[in-house]
């Protein structure tokens, strides 16, 4: 009996988490790339340094990947692609920048990996 009950409870804290996890998956209505941290040293360069409100993320995916993730995306508009670089629009508010390589702003480094950065310019 004790262990029904301790199943049911975390089955119910489990449903009832799921939109709070639903919700962490998003930017300004923009989909996170699957997997991607958020990377805080870049979105405090964007927030501080550039003075836009945005969240930056990291993934080691490449840049086609997440490329074609965001090119599946409902809402959403292809600017320019190139190999290391690319950028999409939601309306006319919100960017998303897909780049690598990448300069780490605060320690100067040229990271490897693949940045992705969601802007509000509201």
């Amino acid at each position: 009996m004790r262990t029904k009950l301790l199943v049911c409870t975390f089955l119910i804290l489990a449903f009832a988490s799921m939109p709070c996890i639903a919700l962490a998956a998003e930017q300004f209505g923009v989909a996170v790339y699957p997997g991607a941290k958020e990377h805080p040293g870049a979105t405090q360069f964007l927030n501080e340094g550039l003075g836009v409100q945005g969240t930056a993320f990291h993934t080691s995916d490449s840049v086609a990947a997440v490329v074609e993730f965001y090119r599946a995306q409902d809402g959403i508009r292809e600017v320019i692609v190139s190999d290391e670089s690319a950028m999409f629009k939601k309306g006319n508010e919100v960017d998303v920048t897909v780049q690598s390589p990448w300069m780490d702003m605060q320690s100067g480094t040229l990271m490897q990996d693949c940045l992705i950065s969601i802007v509000n310019r509201k």
